[in-house]
């Protein structure tokens, strides 16, 4: 066997073993980010947050009763090897108003920036929270800035 038909079927066989040992969680980009992660924030708060394949996210939070706001949902973009910006977006609502939602008293807006361990079982990161009015545009306007957190989260998987 000559020196180029090694060197070649050498390169094919890295590339191959490559292919086979990539994370069943791996993006087209190399990353991992897709899944659920139970997320607890320094406030004491926890949280669902589910990033799908497609760049969206989904948010279910122990703090949507008691702060009157509901599921939040939004997009998420890959910023680096094993990090992520999001931003995601919750109706919040009067209490004990008749008219509740028709429109929403304010939108939230939450934007989060967050990193991933080797394997993406598990992200800390930042994030925080502006309201806008109902006439408002929440994608293109600034909001008014109403506190920001950080938070720990671990993959959601079955055992």
């Amino acid at each position: 066997m000559t020196s180029q038909v090694r060197t070649a079927l050498l390169s094919f066989i890295l590339t191959l073993s490559g292919i086979l040992t990539v994370t069943p969680y791996a993006d087209a980009d190399g990353g991992c980010f897709q899944g659920t992660y139970f997320v607890r924030e320094s406030s004491g708060t926890q949280s669902l947050w589910t990033f799908s394949q497609d760049g969206t996210y989904q948010s279910a939070s122990s703090a949507e009763v008691a702060r009157s706001f509901g599921h939040i949902q939004g997009a998420w973009k890959k910023t680096g090897a094993r990090e992520l910006r999001s931003t995601g977006l919750a109706f919040t609502f009067s209490d004990g108003n008749g008219d509740v939602g028709v429109p929403p008293l304010r939108t939230a807006r939450v934007d989060a920036l967050m990193s991933f361990t080797k394997k993406c079982e598990e992200v800390e990161g930042t994030f925080e929270v502006r309201f806008f009015g109902p006439d408002d545009d929440p994608l293109s306007e600034l909001g008014e800035f109403v506190f920001s957190d950080t938070f720990t989260g671990r993959r959601v998987t079955v055992n």
